[in-house]
């Protein structure tokens, strides 16, 4: 056999490995297609649970790091059972805000207080609910993406089983109901969480924006 021969023989077989490899792969991806969109639906959720806590959580300490930063002041606000946790929050850090540049004295006061909660590490933290939220937003636009993804691999794949033969009937059928259920399930996942992130997108803002006019605060007392 000569060197020429060997080679070619080589290419061929190296050639149909590859193309038996691509081929594995299509038909793994054709035949999970539908599971994949469901655990990316599940991943979702749990992302949009995890908002849901991690705003939450962050309201209620900034709550209680606000009602100690105004302990001591007979003209603090009142507690209103009425108002919002935002609107708690907001409430107290504008007190505190114009107390401090108005009267000299309460700054030592505030100064007091929020030395007994600066300790407390998760007052200001908020970077995991951006992480959450911008994965959420990154997810709902995959969701179209493995619709049409799962309508190719439906419609090549009759292409490629059937090859020169007639086609069939059934698994024709069969490649056009994966291609609807793909495109439905995209299409529906992806209306339905950027429904969900619509409802969550201002509450993420507001949580954020009111971490940060803490973290102003708090520097506003340490440089006064």
């Amino acid at each position: 056999m000569s060197i020429h021969v060997f080679w070619t023989q080589t290419l061929e077989e190296k050639q149909i490995g590859k193309g038996e490899s691509v081929l594995s792969l299509f038909n793994l991806l054709t035949e999970y297609i539908v599971f994949i969109i469901y655990v990316v639906a599940v991943i979702e959720t749990l992302l949009a649970l995890g908002i849901v806590w991690q705003v939450r959580s962050q309201g209620i300490r900034l709550k209680d790091a606000t009602d100690n930063m105004v302990k001591g002041f007979v003209d603090a606000p009142d507690k209103d059972s009425t108002l919002s946790l935002h609107e708690k929050i907001e409430s107290s850090m504008r007190f505190i805000t114009n107390k401090i540049q108005v009267d000299p004295a309460a700054k030592e006061i505030v100064r007091q207080n929020v030395g007994k909660i600066t300790e407390r590490s998760g007052d200001n933290r908020y970077f995991g609910i951006e992480v959450f939220s911008s994965m959420m937003s990154t997810l709902v636009q995959v969701f179209p993406l493995l619709g049409i993804l799962g309508t190719i691999l439906a419609i090549s794949g009759e292409t490629v089983a059937g090859g020169a033969e007639p086609l069939d009937p059934q698994a024709l059928t069969e490649a056009f109901v994966l291609a609807m259920n793909t495109t439905i399930l995209g299409i529906g996942f992806s209306i339905l969480f950027m429904l969900v992130e619509s409802v969550l997108q201002p509450r993420i803002e507001r949580t954020i924006i009111d971490s940060k006019n803490y973290k102003n605060v708090l520097t506003s007392v340490y440089l006064a």
